[in-house]
């Protein structure tokens, strides 16, 4: 009787540690699964991909090798039109230009004899003051808003042609702003060493963020739905990509959100991108075509509406 007792309780106990064990290895292997849906938890999907990697592009070589591109193409269930400027910055100088009153990016360029340019960070659009850090010359053009400060965490310098897009917060602002003489913050920031950064997402019928790891939880909802986008990227072999996506025209291109332009520049194949000033002011240009996307600021799917701004990003062929 002995025997069958203790044979039953070390059955029983065994069996307990069995279920035990697996129910563990069942939490893990759950908490895996959680960890891989999550933060791809976004809209997009293997089709989004596939439409991109399978763009057909209209193409440009510009007088110095830039290379201008254009495309529409059906991505995350929604017309878009892309827009990109792409060259090696050892053939040009990259030049972050600040203007003494509001002026048009293609101005700015025309001024400055630039072969391409793209528009810059946020400004005040009454008076034309920026309102993101701006450092120039070892100057500094202007500080960061208490307002700007929920999409302001990141920057770009170009000090001796080297271009750089950095994280820009509390803690790495001041060192930042004192190590580079030439730097412009903006964003929100959408690659890191090839990795995403998460954008908050929102429940339906409300105006504050319920997760993210970047931005704080009363975060203005509208500015992370779908606009007109302006963003710069930097490939792994050190391009350039300026990159502008039209929105607002529902039958042509509706825009994308930052979650959605984060996926964008990490299948255009970049390392580290930078959102810039977007809405109105998003504008790529050239010197051989003029205006290459479409502005927004007159309400048509035309190459006129371009929006006065407070800076731009200027590519400028070596002498």
């Amino acid at each position: 009787m002995f025997f069958f007792e203790s044979f039953y309780y070390f059955y029983s106990l065994k069996t307990k540690l069995f279920y035990n064990e697996m129910k563990h290895i069942r939490l893990i292997f759950s908490a895996i699964l959680l960890s891989l849906v999550v933060p791809c938890g976004y809209a997009q999907t293997l089709q989004d991909s596939l439409a991109i990697a399978h763009a057909q592009w209209h193409t440009d070589t510009l007088q110095h090798g830039a290379v201008c591109m254009y495309t529409n193409i059906h991505v995350f269930d929604s017309p878009q039109q892309i827009s990109i400027i792409k060259y090696d910055p050892k053939k040009y100088k990259t030049q972050i230009v600040q203007a003494p009153q509001m002026t048009m990016t293609s101005h700015l360029a025309k001024e400055n004899q630039a072969e391409a340019a793209i528009n810059g960070s946020y400004f005040n659009v009454k008076t034309g003051a920026p309102t993101t850090f701006i450092r120039l010359d070892g100057i500094v053009r202007g500080e960061t808003t208490r307002a700007e400060a929920f999409r302001t965490d990141g920057a770009i310098s170009t000090d001796k042609n080297k271009i750089k897009i950095h994280t820009f917060d509390s803690i790495t602002s001041k060192k930042l702003g004192k190590k580079y003489k030439n730097i412009l913050a903006a964003g929100p920031l959408l690659l890191k060493n090839g990795v995403r950064q998460m954008a908050p997402t929102f429940p339906e019928n409300t105006g504050k963020a319920t997760k993210g790891n970047a931005h704080s939880s009363d975060v203005p909802q509208g500015f992370f739905k779908r606009h007109p986008r302006a963003f710069i990227g930097i490939t792994p072999d050190n391009q350039i990509m300026m990159v502008v996506v039209d929105g607002r025209f529902k039958k042509h291109s509706v825009g994308m959100s930052i979650d959605e332009l984060s996926y964008l520049a990490k299948q255009l194949g970049m390392r580290d991108a930078l959102n810039l000033d977007g809405g109105g002011s998003s504008t790529l240009w050239n010197n051989k075509t003029g205006i290459v996307n479409h502005p927004y600021d007159n309400k048509k799917f035309d190459h006129e509406g371009e929006r006065e701004v407070s800076n731009a990003i200027l590519v400028i062929p070596n002498k």
